[in-house]
């Protein structure tokens, strides 16, 4: 896989809805060009849970007469000063992120999420065979901090066991890294996604968890944000953006070949790994762009405990809905 800074340009012309300000309705039959037609969109890393953006890319940006371009950072903290310093009009990147730029006073907001995955897996050195084994070794996660790192320390406490006294938690970088140092010994186990969790569990690395068994089926991952300003100035834009993911969604649902081939283009899959990828992903995409409501408790308790915020904040503190809740309007048919 590869972390370097890329992107992907494609054009068009055609329409999006209309779409007025919060509490007004969506007019479908009024068309409206993007305001903002070229999009810089950043991403924090790359990875399967972005496939909707690739497919767009490739496929459905050019029919909502998008030109849209992909930067690739190196995590969320770097994407996110380039949102706030204007570098880049989009951000797709963690829940927690849009909280924490919230509680740092940025006027920024989600608009759409919908990615629903818990996709994370613990994998330990073959001798480990069960959590309590790790008493005593050292547990990679990719930095302190890191939402990595909060559902570690959620599922060592889960499993008996006191982060840094009974199990010593190290910064091991991404899942690349990680498995690098759990191979060379460095580490006695590491928290890691696709593919790298498939490539230690092929080479007989134990499972000893995973983010869906051990934490939620589901987890809010994604989220679209951006500054209130554009959100404002650029409805039509949006709209189109939403057009274009919603199809890019459908178009994963509906034609597994071409999703995996855009996971083997973009990401530099083995065909292998690009199925064992979908087959991962797929199910976690809600066209909709829902929160999952369900898993939301899960998610507010582990984000408190992490220092993230200090209490459950009401979605429209930091989630502009009118999008999701008028998605019946503007969604293509």
């Amino acid at each position: 896989m590869t972390f370097s800074r890329r992107s992907f340009v494609r054009g068009g012309v055609v329409t999006a809805a209309e779409l007025g300000m919060p509490g007004r309705a969506l007019a479908q039959h009024v068309p409206a060009k993007p305001e903002t037609p070229n999009l810089r969109i950043g991403l924090a890393v790359d990875g399967t849970t972005f496939l909707p953006i690739y497919i767009a890319a490739a496929k459905t940006w050019q029919a909502e007469g998008i030109n849209g371009q992909l930067f690739v950072f190196r995590g969320d903290a770097e994407v996110s000063q380039a949102l706030v310093g204007g570098s880049v009009d989009l951000h797709l990147g963690s829940t927690t992120g849009i909280l924490n730029l919230v509680d740092a006073g940025q006027p920024v907001a989600a608009f759409y999420a919908g990615f629903d995955q818990a996709d994370l897996a613990w994998l330990a050195d073959p001798s480990i065979k069960h959590w309590d084994d790790l008493r005593g070794k050292t547990l990679g996660v990719s930095t302190f901090g890191s939402i990595t790192d909060a559902l570690t320390q959620y599922v060592l406490r889960k499993r008996g066991m006191t982060p840094n006294k009974d199990v010593q938690i190290v910064q091991a970088g991404g899942t690349a890294s990680a498995y690098q140092a759990l191979k060379s010994g460095k580490i006695a186990a590491a928290i890691m996604s696709s593919p790298g969790k498939w490539m230690a569990q092929d080479d007989g690395y134990t499972v000893l968890g995973t983010q869906a068994g051990e934490v939620s089926p589901q987890w809010p991952k994604h989220v679209f944000m951006s500054k209130k300003s554009f959100i404002a100035a650029n409805p039509a834009t949006l709209t189109a953006l939403l057009r274009a993911h919603v199809a890019a969604v459908r178009i994963a649902h509906a034609d597994r070949a071409f999703a995996q081939q855009v996971l083997v283009d973009r990401l530099h899959y083995t065909p292998a790994f690009a199925q064992r990828a979908y087959d991962d992903v797929i199910a976690g995409f809600d066209e909709r762009g829902r929160l999952p409501q369900r898993s939301m408790p899960a998610f507010w308790q582990i984000s408190i405990a992490n220092g993230d915020v200090h209490s459950v904040l009401p979605e429209n503190s930091f989630l502009d809905a009118r999008y999701i809740n008028s998605f019946s309007s503007w969604a293509p048919r």
